[in-house]
């Protein structure tokens, strides 16, 4: 790994009186996963809403060496963020390729203009787009599914179409919130798997989840946040090590 691809400063969520992300700050290196940890109610999923923009934060977030202004959804996206939520993000009445396809990050030779002077242009580049969500719907195991309609899947398969339709856009780093959550063991680690091999690709992972063995199997450092506020930052052993993360995270007091 060499190198920081994503930084965020100081960020803050407040609702009223509460603040939900306090002051915040970490990065995130070329090719890692970072997990992110902490009790219910710790602030995980809003920081991860402030990174990509669905609320309003303070601080700032620098992504492939350029600023990025919060508070804008697509001022992330364009910049090589994406994101896979809780629950899955699918249209039920399209295919699955066609779930990929929306998700691609190139829209070039698209719109009214292109449709009237460059038909032909507009077609090669639209089967380009679908071939290349083809190849998403193959990293993940979906490539048979690819016309079945979204909704007839199985739950795990869903989360396994939301990744892919994240992938078509070519992220630099991977916001994931609870990919495993309502997954099997099996289906746990055959994502394991599957995100082990995302970052061997070349994107980088944020992984939020309450899976503790899937965390640290997986990734170089973990983020402890407790109450909106980062408790700890480090390799996992050394988290796991840290006095202040027992107490927050696992409810053990120091000794007296």
């Amino acid at each position: 790994m060499t190198g920081d691809v994503m930084a965020a400063e100081a960020v803050s969520v407040a609702f009223g009186g509460v603040r939900a992300v306090d002051g915040v700050s970490f990065t995130v290196r070329t090719g890692e996963i970072l997990g992110v940890i902490g009790p219910n109610g710790s602030g995980k999923t809003t920081l991860l809403n402030a990174l990509t923009g669905v609320v309003r934060a303070t601080g700032s977030l620098h992504l492939g060496g350029g600023r990025v202004r919060l508070g804008r959804p697509e001022a992330p996206r364009r910049a090589g963020l994406a994101r896979v939520y809780q629950a899955p993000q699918i249209v039920p009445g399209l295919t699955c390729l066609d779930n990929v396809v929306i998700g691609a990050a190139d829209r070039r030779a698209r719109g009214l203009v292109a449709a009237v002077l460059g038909r032909p242009l507009m077609w090669r580049h639209e089967r380009g787009r679908v071939t290349y969500a083809h190849r998403q719907l193959e990293r993940v195991g979906l490539a048979a599914r690819a016309m079945a309609p979204a909704q007839l899947l199985t739950y795990g398969e869903q989360r396994l179409l939301e990744l892919a339709r994240a992938l078509s856009a070519d992220p630099r780093v991977l916001l994931l919130d609870e990919p495993s959550a309502g997954l099997n063991d099996a289906e746990t680690r055959h994502l394991a798997a599957l995100l082990a091999d995302v970052r061997a690709a070349g994107t980088s992972l944020v992984i939020v989840d309450h899976k503790i063995d899937f965390i640290d199997a997986l990734c170089d450092r973990i983020l402890v946040l407790e109450l909106g506020r980062r408790v700890a930052l480090g390799p996992p052993a050394d988290v796991w090590s840290d006095q202040r993360v027992m107490d927050a995270y696992l409810g053990v007091q120091s000794a007296a």
